[in-house]
């Protein structure tokens, strides 16, 4: 009886030096709070022991735990990608993500990275406002402007226009990222378990010029994107 409730006593010891020690320690290193700190540990094994990931350009991506209002813009080609990128950035970037791959069985990490969801019939509007408010209180924003993973790889999709119009709304500076090799599966449940090589390349960190309009922006992220990946227009 005596083991058994020192057992016990060590396991509540060690429960509270997790809750006010370890996971506080975590989470001013990454993320900002432990809960979520834990993930990203967790994901950079994953991506690395799964994915085989390899990272190029992370040297200019910034080291500030809140280095907001930044719109990190990737190409789309799996439902991995949102965990490939955000195991480069010690930032919590709330995604945009469509609706349907917020399945329930991974209902934690949508919970702890703050996930939006997006209904991807272009009339998400409360999407669009809660973005826009975590850009104005300076939170960093990830969305894939061509939407869909269903058009096919080694092309640019169309983009869709919101991306644009959310940086010349809110000024945010913008951290474009390319992603390849991923996953060809287009189911999350079975991406996520599937083997790659998957490749993600950091390729700038920039202001657009608050003379330019939405549609300008956008224009000239489709155009940087198939200037940086040698993959045509296509749509």
């Amino acid at each position: 009886m005596l083991t058994i409730t020192a057992l016990f006593i060590v396991w509540c010891l060690l429960i509270a030096l997790t809750q006010l020690i370890f996971l506080p320690w975590l989470g001013k290193r990454v993320m900002g709070d432990g809960r979520t700190a834990a993930i990203w540990y967790f994901n950079v094994a994953y991506v690395h022991v799964i994915h085989r990931l390899m990272a190029y350009g992370v040297d200019i991506i910034p080291q500030s735990l809140y280095p907001g209002p930044i719109v990190v813009v990737a190409n789309h080609q799996s439902p991995v990608d949102p965990l490939l990128i955000q195991s480069q950035c010690r930032f919590k970037i709330r995604w945009l993500m469509a609706s349907e791959y917020m399945i329930e069985s991974l209902s934690l990490i949508w919970e702890l990275s703050e996930a939006i969801p997006v209904n991807r019939d272009g009339q998400d509007s409360m999407a669009l406002r809660t973005a826009l408010r975590h850009l104005k209180s300076g939170g960093v924003i990830g969305l894939f402007p061509e939407g869909r993973i269903e058009g096919g790889r080694n092309a640019i999709q169309p983009f869709n226009e919101g991306a644009g119009a959310m940086i010349a709304k809110t000024k945010a500076k913008v951290l474009i990222a390319t992603v390849d090799g991923t996953p060809m599966n287009d189911d999350i449940e079975e991406a996520m378990l599937e083997r790659s090589n998957s490749v993600v390349r950091f390729i700038d960190f920039i202001s657009f010029p608050e003379s330019m309009s939405g549609d300008e922006i956008t224009f000239a992220l489709r155009e940087r994107f198939a200037e940086e990946t040698g993959w045509p227009l296509v749509g």
